[in-house]
């Protein structure tokens, strides 16, 4: 019983967060093709004294073009701004567009569209709205609702939350409402 809980939750990770994989690959294939690379390089240059000069002139070339400030100063850039993504990539917390819960035996995964759409009807029912005068956005926390109302004809923020609300923990999901009433109306 308790392995099938440490595999419920583990499979809910999985599912929550997302892979860093693919820029670990990445750098692994250019760091193990600039190894290989330089290690072709040493050989080739070993065994032929022609190559040898070749790499020299090579060389020569690359410690001139170094002395130019504006050489340095892109190479500078590139290499800070790679090192900016995959320390950013890093860092920021994967979290896919998700919300999950176990529910006894069962890992439950919504996605937040679902949860928006579902809190988006609630309130445009609670407030005679269409249902294109409410969006909702679903963070890790909270449910962003955002009414445009009907000219004249003001709008219960307190209401609108409370539906929200009570539609999300319906679901299961207890998200804290922020209600966002737009100044300006639509025709009705």
């Amino acid at each position: 019983m308790n392995e099938q809980r440490h595999a419920g939750r583990r499979l809910l990770h999985r599912e929550l967060r997302a892979s860093r994989t693919a820029p670990a690959v990445v750098v692994a294939v250019v760091l193990l093709a600039a190894v290989v690379g330089a290690t072709a390089l040493c050989l080739w240059t070993a065994g032929d004294a022609r190559a040898g000069a070749a790499a020299g002139d090579t060389v020569a070339f690359v410690r001139s073009a170094w002395e130019e400030p504006a050489v340095r100063a892109t190479v500078a850039l590139a290499a800070a701004v790679v090192g900016l993504i995959l320390l950013a990539l890093a860092v920021v917390p994967g979290h896919r567009a998700r919300h999950g819960r176990t529910a006894g035996r069962v890992e439950l995964v919504v996605d937040d569209g679902l949860l928006a759409d579902a809190a988006a009807h609630a309130v445009a029912e609670r407030c005679a709205l269409a249902p294109s005068q409410v969006s909702v956005t679903v963070t890790a926390r909270r449910a962003r609702v955002r009414i445009q109302p009907i000219s004249g004809v003001p709008v219960d923020e307190r209401a609108a939350a409370g539906a929200a609300e009570r539609a999300l923990e319906r679901l299961g999901f207890p998200l804290q409402p922020v209600v966002i009433v737009s100044s300006k109306g639509v025709l009705a």
